[in-house]
């Protein structure tokens, strides 16, 4: 008989879990944590395949290799990244493609215990391929599974467009749904804070599971070169058209995604941005930073001076992601051909 199911949504107990490990010493997290040059080693994936995917554009590759690119590759967890993909394709083919409910993904992480899919809701039953855990609040892969054996159920798009890598827990790195999350705020210093803001865009913007989704910033650096160029656009403040997407989040079609990240010192616009991402069917989804701890919203990461944040609720400490380094972001401008560059949509 399955045990009853958890009062909050929880992955595997580990050195993750509040309620039935000691927290993992902050040195060790950070150490166990792969710095990779874009904030983390499946951040750095999808950087290099937003560089093929540049290069695919332009229709040729570079004489010799940059030592930049080199670097990627070797920090790149890119069969990481690859079986995320196809593993999320296939949990769409099993649920949605077989007209059961679709899934409430929350996160999403990969490493110790396999791979792990943790839902908003417990599931009644797992879909064709997949086991519970955690009274039906996680979906796992059997282990020894591979990309392979889901590829040929995995056609058609992913289920989360909008996961993206929010740092390294001692387990695996996580990612988080924002889609689903709907409000996601970052607090902390100021300097830690911005660069888990931009590492957002940049691997949101860069990501292959990334379909139809725009990513809007307000009161971010946009750098020089920012990877997935096509998906960000900044705005400011008092941007009609800024109001334009706010009074506006329910009237779409529910097929395009806005992505609102905001910088520190735009509190009032996160109180009112929050409020309509978290509205049901909105399609605004909002990561924003506060100077406040911002209990009030359910889904928030805290990070410290040293990058060690805490995800809450789910109680993870983790290595949080860092802004890509310049250097990449000038690899990527270089390799992009001016001409081929979309005009803004907004």
């Amino acid at each position: 008989m399955e045990a009853e199911a958890p009062r909050m949504p929880s992955f595997m107990p580990s050195l993750t879990g509040a309620e039935t490990a000691a927290p993992a010493p902050e040195a060790d997290v950070v150490a166990s944590s792969n710095r990779g040059l874009a904030g983390t080693a499946i951040g750095d994936a999808m950087m290099l395949w937003q560089l093929s995917r540049i290069r695919r554009r332009r229709g040729g590759q570079p004489d010799a290799v940059d030592p930049m690119e080199e670097s990627l590759r070797q920090s790149a967890r890119v069969d990481t990244l690859n079986f995320i993909e196809v593993a999320m394709r296939h949990l769409r083919a099993v649920t949605v493609g077989q007209l059961r409910e679709k899934p409430a993904v929350l996160a999403v992480r990969v490493g110790t215990y396999g791979f792990e899919v943790l839902l908003n809701r417990p599931t009644q039953g797992p879909p064709d391929g997949w086991q519970t855990a955690s009274g039906g609040y996680v979906l796992e892969l059997p282990q020894g599974v591979t990309a392979e054996d889901l590829d040929t159920t995995a056609q058609g798009p992913t289920l989360c467009p909008a996961l993206v890598p929010v740092g390294d827990t001692i387990e695996g790195p996580l990612l988080l749904n924002i889609e689903e999350i709907g409000c996601l705020i970052v607090s902390g210093p100021g300097s830690p804070s911005v660069n888990l803001l931009n590492a957002v865009v940049g691997t949101l913007g860069s990501s292959p599971l990334a379909g139809d989704i725009r990513i809007i910033t307000v009161g971010l650096d946009t750098p020089a070169g920012l990877p997935g160029w096509d998906r960000v656009h900044s705005t400011s403040f008092d941007s009609p058209q800024l109001e334009e997407l706010l009074s506006t989040a329910h009237t779409g079609s529910g097929a395009f995604l806005d992505v609102l990240v905001v910088g520190p010192g735009n509190d009032l616009l996160i109180q009112r941005a929050g409020q309509v991402a978290t509205t049901p069917g909105s399609r605004l989804a909002l990561v924003g930073a506060t100077s406040s701890v911002a209990a009030r919203w359910p889904w928030r990461i805290h990070v410290d001076e040293t990058t060690t944040a805490v995800v809450h609720p789910i109680a993870c400490t983790m290595a949080a992601a860092q802004a890509a380094a310049p250097a990449m972001s000038q690899l990527l401008s270089e390799a992009a051909d001016p001409s081929l560059l979309a005009p803004p949509r907004f």
